[in-house]
């Protein structure tokens, strides 16, 4: 499923040990940079590895689009860099280039190690195809429906990788520790049936419903924008921002209504912030407060996406009234 022998998969424990196996397990790096909307696990591991190697920590900057600025990241690369640029942001859904930032990196004569994040795209993507330029590829099982506390790290034949984890010599050497067999085999088969699913053409109709809950509420809801539209996403990935809407209490009321949904952005001591991944898309801060994620499964129906539209625009229209 992965387009790699069993040799280049190494176990661990999910997917933010996979980003940090990655990124700071890659010895002598020449610098470590991460584009500007990668999740907190790989911007932590990354910052965690420049300092270690005591070498720049570098932000490639992305477009209005949620794109990584191709030109600008090969400028800012230098040979014998790390790399870390996700499959999908888990956000706002946006593909990334990756074919593209490799295709300019050969024609720049620079050489680096790539590591993709997966994680997000997994379930609907293929994963070896989007991520074959890649030297390692950290995969969730919990992602795709498989068991909670279960990953993989790709790392490619010839890639020397430093265990974080040490005391035996499990997962040749690269992650010491009695593998878990139960979960592993929970993560092959999730794997099988995403990619069934996305063979059938499930995330296709997916993506369908996704557009029509966007629709929706672009049609009632004034002041209502859908992030990245002219990008390709993920079929699931509905993300929206409403002027003069606070995300905490949107959810709140959705929460009321039973439907789970999420701002896709982080809290620090008690204070709602603003998404990193729409200010570094050039989003004003206000209304990126006013952000609202929603991701669909292939299970999800009609009246689901109808239920959870009126479900919005009802508490939106309650929050416009209190004002």
């Amino acid at each position: 499923m992965l387009g790699v022998n069993s040799r280049e998969i190494v176990l661990t424990s999910g997917g933010t040990e996979s980003c940090n196996l990655a990124l700071l397990g890659s010895p002598k790096p020449t610098m470590v940079a991460i584009s500007a909307v990668e999740h907190a696990a790989v911007r932590a591991g990354a910052e965690r590895a420049a300092r270690v190697h005591g070498v720049p920590f570098v932000v490639l900057p992305v477009t209005t689009d949620g794109l990584v600025d191709v030109d600008q990241a090969i400028a800012m690369i230098t040979t014998g860099a790390l790399v870390s640029v996700m499959a999908a942001n888990n956000e706002t859904g946006v593909l990334q280039p990756l074919d593209a930032l490799v295709a300019a990196a050969e024609a720049s004569g620079r050489t680096m190690t790539l590591h993709v994040d997966a994680i997000a795209s997994a379930p609907t993507k293929d994963t070896a195809a989007i991520s074959s330029g890649a030297a390692m590829i950290s995969v969730a099982a919990q992602k795709l429906g498989g068991p909670v506390g279960t990953g993989v790290l790709v790392v490619r034949s010839g890639l020397s990788l430093d265990p974080m984890i040490t005391g035996g010599g499990q997962e040749g050497g690269r992650r010491a520790g009695t593998e878990d067999v139960a979960g592993a085999v929970g993560l092959a088969c999730a794997l099988e049936e995403a990619r069934a699913e996305q063979i059938a053409g499930a995330p296709l109709v997916m993506r369908g419903r996704r557009d029509r809950l966007e629709s929706l509420l672009l049609d009632a809801v004034a002041g209502s924008s859908v992030t990245a539209q002219r990008s390709e996403r993920l079929d699931g990935h509905a993300h929206l921002t409403f002027e003069g809407i606070r995300s905490e209490e949107l959810l709140v009321l959705l929460d009321r209504e039973g439907i789970a949904a999420s701002a896709g952005a982080a809290c620090a001591s008690g204070a709602p912030q603003a998404s990193h991944v729409l200010l570094a898309m050039g989003v004003d801060p206000q209304r990126a407060r006013g952000a609202l994620r929603m991701t669909l499964a292939t299970t999800t129906t009609d009246d689901d996406v109808a239920r959870a539209a009126a479900a919005v625009i009802r508490s939106i229209e309650a929050l416009t009234a209190q004002r």
